[in-house]
This record gives C-alpha cells, structure tokens and sequence, in this order.
C-alpha cells in the first residue's frame, strides 16, 4: 500500500532553524491539506512544537483542526455562519464585510501591489467604519508580499520594498483609528516564508510559514540549504515480470526496453495526484530505479524488483522533470494516501 512518511524530526529542524533566523512569532499555513502533507497529522506535530496559530484554507480545514490551536484563520472561508470563538475569517472585500454579523472576529487583508486579493488601500476608512458600527472584532490586518522570491543572494527588489513601506502606512492608519476608537488594536502580518527570512528587521507581529515548514523555499540561500524535505512517498509493488530487450511497456507501447531487465509494477499513478510521466521525461526513484512511461491512473512501471520504492523525496526534482513547482507537486498528493509519522 503506498504511503507518505512524515519526518519529525525534520520538521521541527526546519521549524527551529526558522525560529532561531525570523525576530517575529511564527504561525504555520496549513491550508491545502497542509501544502499536500496532512492536515491533522501536520496539526498534531505543530501543537507538540508549540505552535498556537495556523492559516487553513476553508471552513472544513478549520473545523478539522478547531480543538488543536488557540487561533485559526480560514483564508477563503465558503461560509460565514456557526464559527467556533479561536476561528476567524478572512475578508477581502467591502461587500463580504457587509454580509457579516455582529461580533465575528476577522482579519481584513489589503491589497498593497499582489493586486489579487484585499481591499483597496483607498478603501481602509470606509472598511473600520464598517466593522466599528457592524460591532465585527477586528483580529487583525494583513497583506501578502508578492516580491519574497525574487532577487538574488537573499537582496529585496525594489517592488517588495514598495510593499513593506505601503503596508507600514496601513498599519499606522489602523492604529490611529483603533486608538481614536477604543477598539483593540489587531495584530499585522504581511510576510510568508521568503519575504521573512530575508527581511531582518520585522516590524510585523507574526510572520506566516508554510513552503519553508516543509522544507522548501522559493530561492537559493544559505537556510535554502539547511532545510530538508520532511515527507517522502513510497509505493508497494503489485507485480514483477522479467521482459526481453526491446519489449513494450504500457498504454500503445510507448516505452520500449533497451535491456534485459525486470520490470515491476507499484500501487501509485496519477490518480494518486502525480503528473501523468510520457516519453522523453527522465524521473528516477530516490534509490535511483528508472520510472517508465507512460504512467497510469492506479499503477506505474518501474525497472525495479524492490518490495517497495520512494518515489518523491524531494518536490522540486519532481518539478524540474514537469516544468512547474513545489508547491504543486505537494499539494497534488492524495489525501487517501495514508500518512505516517516516523522520527
């Protein structure tokens, strides 16, 4: 039966070396069935770590995990109705803001150049004018840095500078209010895990860590490096057969032996979330077996005789031989794949 392995101790290497470079509280975006690896099980590992705050997706990630941490955020909430007093939503715009009830607590996100989601700088007065005389609890304010990726050696380009400084106005004009108001002053976020580890200075009350977690990060640095994967897929073989030189393997042949060799088939395809691998794409296990194309929905062909094999190890190898990245390469794996913890 193929499985995914979640690496503790990984995982909190990766957490600690991020506490230890990031001056700001750290809160863990588990949205995605936590980019892919398990919502619950992730859950689980972050409350043993000491995390009390998470980002989810939804309202049914939200009520998955609703008895874990002291604060969850649901990110794109579907519903705005029986919402647990730790779980808070998202809002994006002027209208969402005026569907609200008395009293539920939110966090506003604006807009300040990922032009995407959030309301409009502009548009800040009117939206605390709203959620004071509409009695909505404001939890906080946030934005997200479109530009953490870019630049080179860990140097921040001037557009992500552009942002940092829009959302420091942001933050003075919600204090002002708040102050001027007798409301409680919400908390601010405006980093996600490489615009953080860049920024020296963080001015911010927490700083949102989700790709860095699980062991990855969108440029090449020195904690890039420190940083390990921390789950790995392995698929059980469902038969063997030894196959002559020049023999044709799966769907209309498309993969002809070039030696003598055993070929094995194992529970795992691309109805399991893996990209569907044709001809001319080179992808090997992580003991180095050649994986053969063409991948099918429930099963894939491997020169192999092992009882079982790892085929992902690391996402962004995965994501070279398809021309996308890590993050979707995760996040594409099965949720009925079972997940394993290992230390």
């Amino acid at each position: 039966m193929a499985e995914v392995i979640i690496h503790k101790s990984k995982l909190f290497s990766n957490l600690n070396i991020l506490k230890n470079t990031i001056k700001a509280q750290i809160a863990a975006v588990i949205k995605d069935n936590a980019y892919g690896h398990g919502i619950v099980e992730i859950s689980n590992l972050l409350v043993e770590f000491g995390i009390s705050s998470v980002f989810v997706k939804n309202n049914f990630e939200a009520n998955l995990v609703r008895d874990k941490f002291e604060h969850i955020t649901i990110l794109y909430p579907d519903s705005f109705e029986n919402i647990s007093d730790n779980i808070y939503l998202s809002i994006s715009s002027i209208e969402a803001l005026e569907k609200l009830e008395k009293n539920v607590g939110i966090e506003l996100k604006v807009n300040t150049g990922m032009n995407r989601n959030g309301i409009e700088s502009s548009q800040l007065e009117l939206a605390l004018n709203i959620i004071k005389s509409r009695n909505i609890r404001l939890i906080g304010v946030f934005s997200h840095n479109a530009y953490g990726d870019s630049g080179e050696n860990g140097t921040l380009v001037s557009d992500f500078i552009k942002q940092q400084e829009l959302f420091s106005k942001i933050k003075s004009q919600v204090i002002e209010f708040t102050l001027n108001n007798n409301l409680p002053k919400p908390r601010f976020h405006s980093l996600s895990s490489s615009g953080a580890i860049k920024l020296k200075d963080i001015d911010d009350d927490l700083v949102r860590i989700g790709i860095a977690m699980y062991g990855y990060l969108g440029y090449k640095c020195e904690i890039e490096t420190a940083l390990k994967p921390i789950a790995e897929v392995w698929s059980e073989k469902i038969s063997s057969r030894f196959l002559a030189k020049g023999s044709k393997i799966g769907y209309e042949g498309k993969y002809i032996l070039e030696n003598d060799c055993i070929v094995s088939s194992y529970d795992i395809g691309y109805g399991d979330g893996f990209f569907r691998l044709k001809e001319g794409q080179d992808l090997h296990t992580k003991e180095g077996f050649k994986i053969l194309p063409r991948m099918s929905m429930d099963s894939t062909s491997i020169i192999s005789n092992e009882n079982k094999v790892c085929v992902l190890y690391d996402a962004n190898k995965m994501a070279n031989v398809f021309g996308t990245i890590s993050y979707e390469i995760l996040c594409r794996i099965s949720p009925f794949i079972k997940r394993i913890i290992k230390d």
